[in-house]
């Protein structure tokens, strides 16, 4: 990917947090656990009692969100939302392609 592509999508778009994506997720497919009068909700548990865990599932989710072409691939060690990223692609594309012609008529 082209570095001018790359410095307007960390200019313009916000990082995803992968793993609060993924607390989110956790949180709606199962319930809270209650043990006489305290509440844990489903990513706390995973997330405190197994870290490594609750990592290598973020990780695996996000792996899931990007062949689902939800988010992008990693940029920078970051992900975006994938139309968003789509989006700068093509202006860039459109600007890169209007200069071209430019140039040409320059020189003509």
């Amino acid at each position: 990917m082209k570095q001018k592509i790359i410095d307007r999508i960390k200019a313009e778009l916000d990082p995803i947090d992968i793993e609060q994506r993924y607390r989110e997720m956790l949180d709606e497919c199962y319930p809270e656990v209650k043990i006489g009068y305290l509440a844990f909700s489903a990513s706390q548990i995973v997330e405190e009692c197994d870290p490594t865990g609750f990592r290598c599932g973020a990780v695996d989710y996000a792996g899931s969100l990007v062949s689902d072409r939800t988010i992008s691939d990693e940029i920078d060690g970051e992900h975006y939302d994938y139309d968003e990223v789509g989006e700068i692609i093509a202006e860039v594309e459109d600007e890169e392609e209007a200069e071209e012609e430019d140039a040409e008529k320059q020189d003509a």
